[in-house]
């Protein structure tokens, strides 16, 4: 080899191959990977050709307007959910109810059904004015959750629900 002289330039180092030898990109187990999902992919679906939206537009549209119906069907609001409050028993009683944060004034007998809405909590207090006997209890839906019973003096029959926090549904949480 030469040595440059000064003021010329080195003369050029001899051009590396390159160790790839094809799968340029992604790389030979990237190819390998690839293959093997479409290969599974085929043998799942039972190696049938099935059209897609993209291989066939007229396809593609037939599947999506057969759909429409369900999804419409689905989308349909459900009732709403409703809370009764009863109330029986003697006349001479305070009742006091609703969900959390209200106070409603009742009466004995009553017996309100509102929609439910969305509190976490709700109750009826009634309390005996000096004897008698009154029940309370909470309906969700028609389903009795709580009930409770006060009788003589002035005894406290207490009516309370709450939701539950990991399935979404109404609790007896009297306490008792």
């Amino acid at each position: 080899m030469t040595t440059p002289q000064y003021g010329q330039p080195a003369p050029a180092a001899p051009a590396k191959k390159s160790k790839a030898k094809g799968c340029a990109g992604i790389g030979c187990l990237g190819v390998v990977a690839i293959v093997a999902v479409i290969g599974i992919a085929s043998a799942m679906s039972g190696g049938k050709n099935t059209p897609t939206a993209s291989s066939s537009p007229a396809a593609g549209a037939a599947t999506h307007a057969a759909a429409a119906p369900a999804t419409t069907a689905a989308a349909a609001p459900a009732a709403a959910d409703t809370i009764t409050y009863v109330v029986t028993g003697s006349s001479s009683a305070d009742v006091q109810y609703g969900p959390a944060g209200s106070s409603s004034q009742g009466h004995v007998p009553m017996s309100i059904t509102k929609k439910l809405g969305t509190p976490q909590y709700a109750s009826i207090s009634v309390q005996l004015q000096g004897g008698g006997a009154a029940s309370c209890q909470i309906e969700v839906n028609g389903k009795v959750v709580s009930k409770a019973t006060a009788n003589g003096g002035y005894n406290i029959a207490q009516c309370e629900i709450s939701q539950d926090p990991i399935n979404g549904g109404w609790i007896d949480t009297n306490g008792g």
